[in-house]
């Protein structure tokens, strides 16, 4: 019996631990020939399959599987046996006899612990589907012809906003400049650092290798240096994250000066500065003429207008509307560099579709910051009734394992006085987001959901999914105009609430109630929500909002609450609490849920028309 095990995460995010088999048996029934005597084949022993699998108790070791078409229909009734990475293929499997000799021969080799050749009595049934053992192997790449590099760049990165400005770049370089680039994140083997030192890298005099960690993490990097090496390219090796690395001095056929300066080109960002990047190279180590400027600083922060290069905040209140919600989006300074600016443009037009102006404000990072405050927050503040933010992590430090406290960085917030709403602009593609059960992954959870949350960001929804460009080499980050539509929605209702005085708020405590049982209403582990929740009311009295009169104690609070409905049948409902409201209404609201969703309800509850009568209510209980 098989006693090895891996662990699979599952699409909803169940963890689960699955018996790894030995071998797979599979046989044609469901196929357009096997076993079709209607047709003129012979009938497949579908019962002695199962019972011999049973019988001799190996479903821990082989699988067994009956099937749809596997073969060739002249050869039916076809099985496939696959045992220790080996295949073997048996056709015209007619009779209870040649299934037993089957299994016979996987018993054998279980016993043996090996793969063995199948035995005599099966010899004539057996034929090979694979042209495995037949095809010619591919020549190893030292094996032949290597290219010779003929010129030009080729860029490879861990950051994709590098290859999107790159890409944006190459449309101003001269023809005769040849640039590439390739997604280090796409790098996940050493065979493909061979397919591309067999063609793109092998063409290239130059390779700038830009690295978001130690150099061990790029697969491969011996075999692309020693290249290098032998071809004579140079080998540019920068840190993306800044670091002093000696590892990074590696370099192959490039002076220190080289590496210092085309560091400081990529580290400053923008379309301009790539530019000069590629002249600077190609003068440097190829001895052309083009001719480069210094490396040009560009702001770390700044205000952002879609036609204009370089924006002011006084040039932005020219064009806002005093008289409308502002909202602020914040995204990173590193979109802005390579024009990767599609999705936070479809915010702004939502935002302003919803009447609100947008203040979209680009930043490195809320870390850096002026006067004790980030730096972004010059222009936020006194400005703006909401803030969208698409950064990551958390502004303030997390203590792992321990407490976290709120700092200076949630002051920071704090006085902004405004909503954060957070919302995802995500890392995965939106394919694989919409067909995960669990939406996104773990990373993005953790860098965009959770983190964040330690800064009181209301978390919202993916509003832009990364995807491949039209060269397969750089991500984008595409936008998703429902879900934007979304927190568009949820910006300008925060927005309108904040312009709301406390008397007119309508506020809803929503608590949890897993177990439907009275006892178990706002249950949280360690937590006192019943006395939280009176404390709350009263803090929310305080400051004017419209509260009747409160209990004394936070156990009248909950019996308050159950008098007007649970799910427990201990605590029935009080009619005189009764919230009612006309069939009409229900409808409506009912029709502008999804059709999905209608079709769902109505599974479970039935038609509308046959739970309730003419007015619904919560004494209805739809729920049964």
């Amino acid at each position: 019996m098989s006693t090895h095990r891996q662990r699979v995460i599952r699409a909803d995010g169940r963890t689960l631990n699955i018996v790894q088999h030995r071998g797979h048996l599979s046989y044609c029934y469901t196929g357009c020939c096997c076993g079709r005597i209607e047709r003129g084949y012979a009938e497949v022993p579908v019962d002695v399959y199962k019972e011999e699998w049973t019988r001799r108790r190996i479903r821990n070791d082989v699988h067994l599987t009956k099937g749809g078409c596997l073969g060739p229909c002249v050869l039916a009734n076809v099985a496939c046996l696959v045992f220790d990475g080996q295949s073997v293929w048996f056709h015209s499997v007619n009779s209870a006899w040649q299934v037993r000799q089957i299994f016979d021969y996987i018993e054998s080799m279980l016993k043996a612990d090996r793969f063995m050749k199948p035995p005599a009595e099966l010899s004539e049934y057996i034929f090979n589907y694979y042209d495995w053992d037949v095809r010619k192997p591919a020549l190893l790449p030292d094996a032949v012809q290597q290219p010779q590099p003929a010129g030009g760049l080729m860029l490879l990165s861990h950051a994709d906003t590098d290859l999107l400005t790159l890409a944006k770049a190459r449309e101003l370089l001269p023809a005769e400049l040849e640039v590439s680039s390739y997604s280090l994140n796409a790098l996940r083997s050493e065979d493909q650092i061979e397919a591309l030192l067999a063609g793109e890298i092998g063409r290239a005099r130059i390779i700038v290798l830009r690295v978001h960690g130690p150099l061990s993490c790029v697969p491969g990097f011996e075999r692309l240096r020693s290249r290098c090496v032998e071809r004579g390219q140079s080998l540019v090796l920068i840190s993306g994250t800044g670091e002093l690395s000696p590892e990074f001095s590696q370099t192959v056929n490039v002076p220190a000066d080289v590496i210092e300066t085309a560091a400081r080109y990529l580290a400053l960002g923008g379309i301009n500065n790539f530019i000069d990047l590629c002249h600077f190279l190609s003068d440097r180590l190829l001895l052309t003429g083009y001719g480069c400027g210094p490396p040009n600083p560009m702001p770390e922060h700044g205000v952002y207008l879609p036609d204009m290069d370089i924006a002011t905040i006084e040039e932005w209140e020219q064009r806002s509307d005093p008289r409308k919600p502002t909202a602020a989006v914040l995204f990173y300074r590193a979109h802005r560099m390579s024009g990767n600016v599609g999705f936070i443009d479809a915010i702004t037009q939502a935002l302003e579709a919803r009447g609100m102006n947008a203040l979209c404000i680009f930043t490195s990072s809320l870390q850096s910051k002026e006067a004790g405050k980030p730096a972004a927050f010059q222009w936020i503040e006194g400005r703006a009734d909401v803030l969208i933010s698409t950064l990551s992590f958390a502004l303030g430090e997390i203590n792992a394992g321990n407490v976290t406290q709120a700092g200076e960085a949630i002051t920071s917030l704090r006085q902004l006085g405004i909503p954060v709403i957070q919302a995802i602009a995500s890392g995965m593609a939106r394919g694989a987001w919409e067909g995960s059960r669990r939406g996104l992954n773990a990373l993005d959870t953790a860098i965009n959901v959770a983190i964040p949350e330690f800064d009181g960001r209301i978390i919202s929804v993916p509003v832009s999914f990364k995807e491949r460009g039209a060269s397969g080499s750089e991500g984008l980050y595409v936008a998703h105009e429902e879900r934007i539509e979304r927190v568009a929605g949820i910006a300008a209702r925060l927005a309108a609430l904040r312009r709301t005085s406390n008397s007119e708020r309508r506020v809803a405590f929503v608590l949890t109630n897993s177990a439907a049982k009275a006892s178990q209403v706002g249950g949280a582990v360690g937590l006192d929500t019943p006395a939280s929740l009176l404390t709350t009311l009263h803090a929310m009295r305080s400051r004017r909002y419209k509260i009747s009169a409160l209990p004394e104690t936070s156990d009248e609070l909950m019996q308050c609450l159950l008098e007007r409905g649970a799910y427990d049948d201990r605590y029935p409902l009080d009619p005189n609490h009764a919230e009612r409201f006309s069939k009409a209404v229900y409808h409506k609201l009912f029709l502008a849920f999804p059709e999905k969703t209608r079709r769902r309800m109505e599974d479970f509850w039935g038609q509308p028309d046959s739970v309730c009568g003419e007015s619904f209510g919560r004494e209805a209980r739809p729920d049964r």
